[in-house]
């Protein structure tokens, strides 16, 4: 009497983790959004020092905020791809978006704090100009 045994291997159970929608126009977008923002935060920076311009200086970290943001959103696209068909990330990897939004807003508190101080201090410490 022959037994027949059944063999299974796990491989014919997987399935591909790639939940996500392809997001290479977005990120393409994306990039060229931050170089522009990125030129205009370098210009703001530079004159708002050179001018001693507060709202010039608040305006241009103001956007250094939204450059980091963006560096942070490119990471997110591009890990997501790299690890799409990665098995590890059993429901995909579409919280790498959640945590790069929270990372984001971490970011821009501590810059809005730091822009805070320097204006508290510049409030009870004017800068003096020679005419």
């Amino acid at each position: 009497m022959k037994s027949s045994v059944h063999i299974h291997r796990l491989e014919q159970w997987h399935h591909s983790h790639d939940f996500s929608v392809d997001q290479n126009y977005a990120e393409t977008n994306t990039k060229i959004v931050m170089l522009l923002t990125a030129l205009t935060m370098v210009a703001e920076i530079v004159a708002g020092t050179i001018f001693r311009s507060m709202a010039l200086l608040a305006d241009g970290w103001h956007m250094t905020t939204h450059v980091a943001a963006f560096g942070i959103t490119i990471f997110a696209y591009q890990y997501a791809r790299s690890n799409a068909s990665n098995p590890k990330y059993t429901l995909g990897t579409g919280k790498v978006s959640v945590l790069g939004g929270f990372a984001n807003a971490v970011a821009l508190a501590v810059i809005a704090f730091v822009m805070g101080l320097e204006s508290l201090g510049r409030f009870f410490s004017a800068v003096h100009y020679s005419v």
